[in-house]
C-alpha cells in the first residue's frame, strides 16, 4: 500500500500526532477529578474545557459543587471564593506555573463567577536566581 518510504513516514508521523493531541482532552469524571497524591491532580487538566462546557457550575449552591467536585484545595473567606488545584510546576520551594479552578460564591452560598487563573512566574523566578548567582 505505502510504497513510498516517505510516505510511511508522514502516515506514522500524522498517527503519532493525533493519538498524543487526542490524550490532551478527557471527559469530566467525578472519581478522576480527584485522582492525585494531594499535591498533584494528574487528570483535571485534560478535564477541564469538558467540566466548563458541559457542566453548569453557576447557580449550584456550595454543597452541590462538592458533591461534584469534591472538597478543594483552598478557601477564602474574604472573599467568598474556593479553589481547585489544575496545574503546579515547582522549582524547588518557588511555584512556576500554577493554573486553578476558582468558584465565587454569593451571601447564599450559590456560585455567581466561575473563572481559571493562570500565575506564570517563571521569568521573575529565573531573574531571581540570576541575582543570587551574583
Amino acid at each position: 500500500m505505502f510504497r513510498n518510504k516517505k510516505m510511511r513516514l508522514v502516515c506514522a508521523m500524522a498517527l503519532v500526532a493525533l493519538s498524543l493531541t487526542g490524550c490532551s482532552k478527557k471527559k469530566f469524571d467525578r472519581r478522576e477529578w480527584n485522582d492525585g497524591d494531594g499535591l498533584s491532580w494528574p487528570n483535571r487538566s485534560a478535564m477541564l474545557d469538558d467540566l466548563l462546557a458541559n457542566h453548569k457550575l453557576k447557580g449550584l449552591k456550595y454543597k452541590e459543587v462538592i458533591n461534584l467536585l469534591r472538597y478543594p484545595q483552598w478557601n477564602s473567606y474574604t472573599d467568598k471564593s474556593f479553589e481547585y488545584e489544575i496545574n503546579r510546576k515547582m522549582d524547588r520551594l518557588d511555584t512556576l506555573y500554577a493554573k486553578s479552578l476558582v468558584l465565587y460564591l454569593n451571601q447564599d452560598s450559590v456560585v455567581t463567577d466561575v473563572k481559571v487563573i493562570e500565575k506564570d512566574n517563571s521569568e521573575k523566578i529565573a531573574l531571581k536566581r540570576k541575582k543570587e548567582k551574583k
